[in-house]
């Protein structure tokens, strides 16, 4: 009977990975680019795997590396920036906190503090500036909010928010206003190598709010804290002092439902930053870093050059995303983990997938660009069960929707 009980479950797992098989064959899935496992994340049994040691373009999949990493590393608060005082100077430098001032994150502190102070205040700028775009990122993206600068004090997201109504303009931060001006463009355009905006005329009451990234550097820094405080701020190149001590503030699951549900690339971006902050590295090196540190040697066959996945430079394979979810799985709480993770027809880039299997539920990270979709996460079926999945899917000559629905056609193939 043993026996028989054995040959009853190789049957039906082989039946499951048949059917599989069928599924992703009978996909266009199989006339692209497309790498697959999914596995049991109880057993540890690998159930349907399909090119899954092949390199795909991770696109915002990266995120779940960089959530993992930064989970890691970082404790419940977030390390806004680095202080230290003397008899009449407060020195002050970045962490890499993109929430400070943020117009959705909303955090003050960095504000407050320097505002209480009535001593001198000097902005300790990096000795090494920080590259402010990724390796293997679009030229081309400049303008868009997506491709916010990376620097070591981010203030208002690096970002300048452009909104009208009324048939006028609002411009956020309000500084801004003296390098803005109307001109002939369909849409708000930075100058590529400076700070100098040109508006569309408004020829309708109301025009859709876009967000524009400003260049950064330690003299804008300063200028914007300036201008906010209303009161002098002074900067100069100056290494972080060994005295100097972290001022915590905001709950770090918040810079984590950003960059998961709202994929913020900028968040992505500045979790790097601020890892490198807590450790004492080099930002320009911490990924490389990372690399070394123990639990972390799986990323030896990994190319990852970004936090956010905008670089079309990393590969990464489905198997090592099954790898990170299932570190994920250990090492957060289900109920955290579910509640940061996007949720299928619920929230975030999921929520607008709504044709599921009766009873089951999803919990996945999207990743998408020209000619690619990608989706790894966690797939509940209607008996109980947990299966990580990532379905890798690149080089599509079609358009991105049509990608992502046979990935998720193919999903539905999952008992």
């Amino acid at each position: 009977m043993k026996n028989l009980a054995f040959l009853l479950l190789l049957a039906l797992a082989g039946c499951q990975s048949s059917h599989l098989q069928i599924a992703f064959n009978e996909s266009s899935l199989s006339q692209r680019a497309s790498g697959v496992m999914i596995k049991d994340l109880a057993t540890g049994k690998v159930l349907f795997e399909q090119n899954a040691d092949h390199y795909f373009m991770p696109a915002s999949n990266t995120k779940l590396l960089t959530f993992l990493q930064a989970n890691r590393i970082l404790g419940n608060q977030i390390p806004s920036f680095k202080y230290r005082e003397t008899k009449d100077t407060l020195f002050f430098w970045g962490t890499g906190d993109i929430s400070n001032l943020h117009p959705t994150l909303k955090n003050t502190a960095l504000r407050d503090f320097l505002a209480a102070s009535s001593k001198v205040l000097v902005y300790g700028a990096p000795l090494k500036p920080l590259f402010p775009q990724g390796t293997g990122w679009a030229v081309d993206d400049y303008n868009d909010y997506y491709s916010a600068e990376i620097s070591d004090m981010p203030l208002y997201g690096n970002v300048v928010n452009f909104s009208a109504s009324q048939r006028r303009w609002a411009i956020m931060p309000d500084a801004f206003e003296a390098v803005a001006k109307t001109g002939t463009t369909l849409e708000v355009r930075r100058n590529r190598l400076k700070n100098d905006f040109t508006l569309p005329e408004l020829k309708t009451e109301k025009y859709a709010a876009q967000d524009v990234p400003f260049i950064t550097s330690p003299d804008m820094t300063t200028f914007l804290l300036t201008d906010t405080l209303h009161k002098s701020v002074e900067t100069m190149p100056l290494a972080v002092h060994p005295d100097a001590r972290i001022f915590y503030a905001g709950k770090i699951d918040s810079l984590y439902v950003s960059l998961l549900h709202q994929s913020d690339n900028a968040v992505a971006e500045q979790l790097l930053v601020m890892i490198a902050a807590e450790k004492g590295w080099d930002p320009a090196q911490v990924i490389e870093n990372l690399k070394k540190e123990p639990g972390n040697e799986f990323l030896k066959d990994i190319r990852w050059v970004d936090g956010s996945g905008l670089s079309r430079y990393n590969l990464f394979r489905p198997k090592d995303f099954i790898n990170i979810l299932e570190f994920l799985a250990k090492e957060v709480a289900p109920d955290r983990l579910h509640a940061l993770l996007p949720e299928a027809s619920k929230t975030g880039t999921m929520r607008n997938v709504q044709d599921l299997n009766d009873g089951v539920r999803i919990w996945a990270k999207s990743g998408s660009f020209g000619n690619t979709y990608d989706l790894s996460g966690y797939y509940l079926t209607k008996e109980g069960k947990t299966v990580t999945f990532s379905v890798m899917s690149n080089l599509g000559n079609t358009s991105v929707k049509e990608i992502k629905q046979s990935v998720l056609e193919f999903l539905k193939a999952i008992h």
